[in-house]
């Protein structure tokens, strides 16, 4: 078990991280963040998504196991042993922040395991599904490639636009988003892919190395009215890059006074900016950078 390969890190979201590493007995406050909810919202999502890549990394095994044989798999796998000796291996354990009259949940298998879940929630919402999927595969079998199989339905040739929604007045009009299929983009080779024209008011910066960036809008996004895009939240455009395959990051900057801050908050999707937002706070900050790259990539309603 101590060969374990890399824990993959939350990307870009340093409040995220503290939140997953905060037990509930000393956090502040109870109420629901706006992106995400609160962990036990994380910890639901983790264990239905742990029980999904479990799953599938049982599917893709050769010689094929039997139904029988992956049920059975899956839960020596999902066993709190395992789980217990994952947290303690990454160190995770002792990144709990926890009240001291709490310290015994710690032992308690049943708060490891949420803990733990809650990890994978969070991965899930900022680095997509493949990242859970490589990782838990290589904690099964270190020596087993598991790759997500093509989920876009253009790529079988099968996929047929749906007639747009009936044009309404106010909010309904904007609903019309909700009606396109849901699906992964395919990402686009490096040498087929092209430079995005930023707008004049903000630098664009180039991806990665070896990470392609977003697939450019055929054509230049339009405006949206102010009354559309009130309706653009954080997790809105966190769901719509992760239904895409896109990785979104929001890498933040503070100038001028502690007491009166400046917060400069860039929204990237594979590593490239798409948007970014000024505020008196970085959660305002980064809602306007996340509005500007919806709107950047044409996610709005046609």
């Amino acid at each position: 078990m101590s060969d374990l390969p890399p824990l993959p890190k939350i990307d870009g979201d340093f409040e995220l991280m503290l939140d997953v590493f905060t037990h509930r007995t000393v956090r502040m406050t109870s109420g629901m963040v706006e992106d995400y909810g609160d962990t036990q919202r994380l910890a639901e999502l983790g264990s239905k998504v742990f029980d999904l890549v479990t799953t599938y990394h049982l599917y893709s095994e050769r010689p094929f196991l039997t139904a029988e044989d992956m049920q059975r798999r899956r839960l020596e796998i999902a066993s709190d042993t395992t789980i217990i000796q994952w947290l303690q291996t990454y160190g995770l354990k002792e990144k709990l922040r926890i009240a001291p009259s709490e310290i015994n949940v710690l032992n308690d298998p049943e708060e490891m395991r949420k803990y733990f879940y809650t990890y994978i929630g969070a991965l899930y919402i900022r680095n997509g599904l493949n990242t859970i999927q490589q990782w838990i595969s290589k904690l099964i079998d270190p020596a087993m490639d598991v790759k997500l199989p093509n989920s876009s339905p253009q790529a079988e040739g099968h996929f047929q636009p749906m007639s747009p929604p009936p044009q309404a007045h106010g909010y309904g009009q904007w609903q019309g988003y909700n009606q396109q299929p849901r699906r992964h983009s395919p990402a686009p080779s490096q040498a087929s892919s092209t430079s995005y024209q930023a707008p004049q008011t903000g630098a664009f910066h180039p991806p990665p190395p070896g990470v392609p960036p977003p697939p450019v809008p055929s054509s230049p996004p339009a405006m949206m009215p102010s009354s559309a895009m009130s309706l653009v939240t954080l997790a809105l455009v966190n769901q719509t890059a992760a239904q895409k395959g896109y990785q979104v990051t929001y890498p933040a900057d503070q100038t001028g006074p502690p007491h009166q801050p400046t917060w400069t908050v860039r929204c990237c999707l594979n590593g490239q900016e798409y948007g970014f937002g000024t505020g008196k706070s970085q959660k305002q900050a980064k809602e306007e950078a996340a509005r500007m790259a919806w709107t950047n990539m044409g996610w709005g309603p046609t």
